[in-house]
This record gives C-alpha cells, sequence and structure tokens, in this order.
C-alpha cells in the first residue's frame, strides 16, 4: 500500500503532496516514479501483474492467475486515495479507468518473464492524460492559475515512452 497524502518512491512525477508541495519553486514531485514491477521482475517472480479497481473483470482474472501460479507473485492494484488525491468519492471508480486509459497506469502482466499489455494495447489509442489529471486537486497547480506546459507535455511524453516500452517488451522480450 502506498499512501497518496505523502511523497513515496511510489508518487508520480508532478503530484503535489504533504511532503512534497508543488509551489513557486517546484511542481511538486519532481521524479518519476519507481518502476515497482520492473523492480520485481528483476527477481524472476512467475507471475506479476497490474490491476485496477476500474476493470472489475480483469482484476478478478489476474487475482485468480496469481493464486493458481505456483511460487511468488504479485498484484500491483490502482485504487485512487480520496483524501490524498483531493478527488470526491464518487469519482473513484472514473479516475481509476481513466489512470489505464490514458496510460497513466497500464494493465499488463509479466509471465515467466515474458510481458502481455493488456490495456491500452499501444499509445496511439491513448486518452489525453489532461483528463486525468483535471480530475484531482494533487494536479490543479499544472492546469492553474496558469498551465504548466512543460510539466504536463513531460507526464504525457513519459506515459507514451512508457506503453511503447511495454509493447515493445511484448514483442521483443525483457
Amino acid at each position: 500500500m502506498n499512501t497518496g497524502i505523502q511523497r513515496s518512491g511510489a508518487t508520480p512525477y508532478g503530484a503535489s503532496t504533504t511532503t512534497s508541495p508543488a509551489g513557486k519553486v517546484t511542481v511538486g514531485k519532481e521524479e518519476k516514479k519507481k518502476d515497482l514491477m520492473h523492480i520485481l521482475a528483476a527477481h524472476c517472480s512467475p507471475y506479476l501483474a497490474t490491476a485496477s479497481i476500474g476493470y472489475h473483470a480483469d482484476f478478478i482474472r489476474k487475482v485468480k492467475k496469481a493464486v493458481e501460479t505456483k511460487g511468488p507473485t504479485f498484484l500491483n492494484v490502482f485504487s485512487p486515495c480520496v483524501p490524498g488525491w483531493r478527488i470526491e468519492p464518487s469519482v473513484t471508480v472514473k479516475i481509476a479507468k481513466l489512470a489505464v486509459e490514458t496510460g497513466i497506469f497500464p494493465l499488463y502482466e509479466i509471465i515467466d518473464g515474458k510481458h502481455v499489455l493488456n490495456m491500452p494495447k499501444d499509445s496511439s489509442s491513448l486518452k489525453p492524460v489532461e483528463e486525468y489529471l483535471n480530475m484531482q486537486g494533487r494536479y490543479r497547480h499544472l492546469l492553474k492559475p496558469e498551465r504548466n506546459e512543460a510539466a504536463l507535455k513531460k507526464i504525457q511524453d513519459d506515459v507514451k515512452a512508457t506503453i511503447d516500452r511495454l509493447k515493445d517488451y511484448g514483442d521483443k522480450g525483457f
């Protein structure tokens, strides 16, 4: 579990937290989040997967697969933090879906070292990350009072590069 209120290695670039607040000098968290899945992949677990509360059937399928796999397995489950992300509880599932549709949190599996990209299938189908960011108070400093075009472009470019890299891992190997 990762807190949405305090900065951690899993906090995404640009997020404003209680321990890395955005302001005149900083954009919030200045580093990209750690790639937990590939840190674990380096330990050769037989099954690793990302899942989201926004995609129930995919989530259940992956839990079943993890339970049925012999050896250590890991599921990285995306679930928005209402107070930390400064969102209304009623939009939690919508944000969880947008995280996947924008590529902020892609759904994929690493099965015996082989990558399977579940969603989005490629970077050409991504919704703009701004749709996701705009719904959360932790990113409002990137959009108002003035848009931080450099930070928004960095986030969009990083997402595209991540999806392209995951697709390449599936096609060519890790």
